[in-house]
């Protein structure tokens, strides 16, 4: 990349007080992830690995308790007041539920100019022809403008979700999850919704998903996040390719097969247990409690990040042998044996 990123994320860490006294769940530690205009970039890792919060701490849904988080180059915790609601109209998030992300008591035209009333800059003809202009632009008629959010399907609503995002003009777009709360039958429909907007607008959106087939489809970059820190990321395409991180290798080949016959026969390396609790995460890598290839070097320090091209980096020690393929099929082995 040759242009300056539109969000970089600097170290970032959100820890919340734990129930038990004196103990805090590391949710985010130590994250660094950059955004440059108009692209779309992959966040991926199971459930509980820290995406949802690290999405919500860049837009400021929570407290960062370190770190910072730069929208062209200025540090959004340095501003208050009228520049930091300005600067937060640039960022916007587009929720897993759109069930629950709705008011259910507000119709859809007043979910929509609530966000352009609140922007300030518009009139109120202005917001009711914005209003009409965005149910265009999501695939919806003007006529549902007067119905209730309630009555309207989860397609229909996750349709009026991105509208409300989009209503401010925003430059960058967390989604989290957007279409995994749909019926796959409409899952289709709405992502290549999402994805013509995208494209068409020119947003830059990090898109959060466990859904690594959909991620490849969208992503030009992805970032693989596990227990609170990314321990890969670099272009979608090779990251695909080549991956060079265990938890990489074993998070894609977890994911099923199509075709039964394909899917039977194959003996990819699978995720074996729990995710270790964010409260007490092992020392050293975070993934070694799971990953066939650890050693004692892993328990001792945290793993160094590995350059493997100019844009791929993987945080393990076996990474330049895994980038080689020469440790590939011991991860295999080794997972299989493991489940014997």
């Amino acid at each position: 990349m040759t242009h300056a990123p539109v969000l970089k994320v600097e170290n970032l860490q959100t820890r919340f007080k734990s129930v038990q006294r004196g103990k805090y769940v590391h949710a985010v530690d130590d994250v660094s992830i950059e955004l440059y205009p108009g692209e779309i970039v992959g966040l991926v890792g199971e459930s509980g690995c820290g995406k949802s919060t690290l999405g919500r701490t860049i837009v400021g849904l929570e407290k960062a308790t370190s770190g910072r988080v730069l929208l062209d180059g200025v540090d959004l915790s340095s501003l208050s007041g009228a520049a930091l609601r300005r600067s937060r109209r640039a960022l916007q998030y587009v929720f897993q539920d759109p069930y629950s992300s709705l008011n259910d008591r507000q119709t859809v035209g007043e979910t929509i100019d609530e966000a352009l009333l609140i922007d300030g800059t518009y009139s109120l003809d202005e917001r009711s022809r914005r209003t009409k202009e965005l149910l265009d632009q999501v695939g919806l008629a003007n006529a549902v403008k007067d119905r209730h959010t309630r009555e309207l399907s989860g397609g229909q609503r996750q349709r009026v979700a991105i509208a409300r995002s989009l209503a401010v003009n925003p430059r960058v777009l967390i989604c989290d999850e957007p279409v995994s709360a749909l019926d796959l039958s409409i899952r289709a429909q709405v992502m290549n919704l999402f994805l013509r907007l995208q494209k068409d607008l020119g947003v830059a959106c990090l898109f959060i998903a466990h859904d690594l087939a959909l991620v490849r489809q969208a992503a030009s970059r992805v970032y693989v996040m596990y227990l609170g820190k990314i321990v890969e990321h670099g272009p979608s395409q090779q990251l695909y390719d080549r991956p060079s991180h265990p938890y990489t290798q074993m998070l894609l080949a977890s994911v099923p097969e199509v075709d039964p016959r394909v899917e039977k026969l194959r003996s990819g390396p699978l995720l074996m247990g729990e995710i270790p609790s964010p409260i007490n995460p092992p020392s050293g890598c975070r993934f070694r409690t799971r990953c066939p290839l650890a050693v004692d070097e892993c328990a001792g320090k945290a793993p160094p990040s590995h350059r493997l091209s100019p844009d791929h980096n993987a945080a393990c020690v076996f990474a330049p042998e895994l980038y080689g393929g020469k440790r590939s099929a011991l991860v295999q082995q080794s997972a299989l044996a493991a489940s014997v």
